[in-house]
């Protein structure tokens, strides 16, 4: 990954706080949980953690305040942003991608699917039948996951906004076989709510009903979240309410979150309530 202003930005904090330290790349390893190599590319900006998680590991590890915690947030924030604002080509580091499973490109679109089927060879290599070649298993293979990409790649559209204004977000829908979704883990470290292996219910957090509302107990579904919880989410929303967490980390940021069992379908789970960045689709 090429570096860019921020991300240096960022790596400059971490070597700071590194030094400041007096902590191997070892020792920070084993206290973090965080590989030697990750450690040494984050510390020098040739790759960026996909998620806040290994970053405050690293804060912490290395003594940092909660404003140097806050701060280092921001940087973390700023160059992520950076880098999801100007696609890279992933490294061709087998260490590195075998250490980011979820940083290996995804080739979904139906564009990708189209470069697919072109570059596949019209007579694939195989022993000759008949005068004619046979293709290899493999590259039949290849060819149809493609077609079968492409056809999941044709969505229809949907934005519908009441009239008046906004009375809450609207998910862009898909008519595609498989919408997109990911997996985000509540983060939730409030008082020793972290450290609790019981569902104590002062621990508990609501999912808001309208994320662009005040987030408060008339704005919550009924269904409740707990730390280390794993939600599915399928939408991102940017222009939330602000929300802060104990350390006075702050976001508008919202993940729309699926829930069976309350008659909205969904809940809102505000993004500094968890370490997770998955790539989703902006609610509309």
């Amino acid at each position: 990954m090429s570096q860019t202003g921020e991300v240096e930005r960022f790596a400059a904090r971490l070597r700071m706080l590194k030094e400041r330290s007096g902590m191997s790349f070892e020792v920070l390893a084993a206290r973090t949980g965080i590989s030697r190599s990750s450690l040494h590319r984050y510390c020098s900006g040739s790759k960026l953690p996909t998620g806040y998680g290994p970053v405050h590991a690293f804060g912490k590890a290395c003594g940092a305040s909660g404003e140097e915690l806050r701060e280092l947030h921001r940087l973390w924030a700023v160059a992520d942003t950076a880098r999801s604002a100007r696609p890279e080509q992933e490294d061709d580091d087998p260490e590195i991608a075998a250490e980011s499973p979820r940083e290996a490109p995804e080739h979904t679109s139906r564009d990708a699917a189209e470069e697919q089927l072109r570059d596949a060879p019209e007579e694939p290599p195989g022993e000759p039948v008949d005068g004619r070649r046979r293709g290899s298993p493999r590259a039949v293979w290849a060819v149809a996951a493609a077609v079968v990409l492409v056809a999941a790649a044709v969505t229809v559209f949907v934005v519908l906004r009441p009239e008046g204004g906004l009375a809450g977000p609207v998910i862009v829908a898909s008519t595609g076989a498989t919408a997109a979704t990911a997996q985000v883990t509540v983060f939730n470290i409030e008082g020793d709510c972290g450290k609790r292996k019981d569902r104590f219910p002062a621990c508990s957090m609501g999912l808001a009903i309208d994320p662009r509302k005040k987030y408060a107990a008339g704005n919550v579904v009924s269904h409740r979240v707990w730390h280390g919880d794993v939600l599915v989410a399928d939408c991102v929303l940017f222009d939330g309410d602000r929300v802060e967490d104990e350390t006075g980390v702050g976001t508008s940021r919202w993940f729309r979150v699926r829930l069976d069992d309350v008659p909205e379908g969904h809940g809102w789970l505000p993004a500094v309530r968890t370490h997770d960045n998955p790539a989703l689709p902006v609610c509309a």
